[in-house]
């Protein structure tokens, strides 16, 4: 599996995800995102500019992540989303809930 890197700055993570988010590599983001949101972490970045496959696992994982941030009062974002994963996202009307955005795209704060 491809390395998960990490960046922290206060209270927020930017995360680079693996080229592929599958039930693979979920276990392992899973255990790294467990860390963050413990140290403090309310704002998760997803960076999928290496991202080039995503199934139904790493889709649980995102919004399970969501889900825990917003009890907390926090919130993920994805940015440097593939078109293909995009489109994915938009088809599952989760594309605004995840706050996911294109490749080049203006990130949204």
């Amino acid at each position: 599996m491809d390395e998960i890197a990490i960046t922290r700055t206060d209270s927020q993570s930017l995360i680079k995800l693996p080229v592929k988010l599958t039930a693979v590599a979920a276990p392992a983001l899973q255990a790294a995102l467990k860390q963050e949101i413990a140290a403090g972490s309310r704002t998760i970045v997803f960076d999928l500019t290496a991202t080039t496959t995503l199934d139904s696992t790493g889709i649980g994982l995102l919004i399970a992540t969501s889900n825990t941030l917003a009890t907390m009062q926090g919130s993920i974002r994805l940015q440097n989303v593939a078109p293909d994963i995009l489109k994915l996202l938009q088809h599952m009307r989760l594309a605004d809930r995840l706050r996911a955005t294109a490749t080049g795209e203006a990130n949204r704060g």
